[in-house]
């Protein structure tokens, strides 16, 4: 007889976890691409409060994926799908913040005047 939690592990390969298997970047769990939509849903309540931090690790993990693909030759690597997989869905959905006090609307704190450029 089985334990339900031996069941589980043999229906979802690391405990049901959503996690890359290497060096295909497929999910252990459901055979999707990694980052899965389960895998993305968990990244973002985990990184939560420091979306930057979420950002910087997925590029850490895209550049890995890159240099396997490239490692096992599986065919010809399209950077803009890699970035798109990994990070755009990492973006935040608001409106850029209003600029600081004393900037006049429709210019930028850094812009340059017009006779200076």
């Amino acid at each position: 007889m089985t334990s339900p939690e031996g069941d589980a592990r043999r229906r979802w390969p690391a405990g049901g976890r959503h996690v890359a298997a290497r060096p295909a970047w497929r999910c252990r769990a459901c055979a999707a691409p990694w980052p899965c939509q389960p895998a993305k849903l968990s990244l973002r309540r985990e990184y939560a409060h420091d979306r930057p931090a979420l950002a910087i690790y997925l590029c850490l993990l895209m550049h890995d994926a890159i240099a396997d693909a490239l490692r096992v030759g599986t065919g010809p690597v399209d950077p803009a799908a890699y970035f798109t997989r990994f990070l755009a869905w990492t973006r935040h959905d608001r409106p850029p913040p209003d600029p600081p006090p004393g900037t006049p609307s429709g210019s930028s704190p850094a812009a340059v005047p017009a006779d200076l450029g």
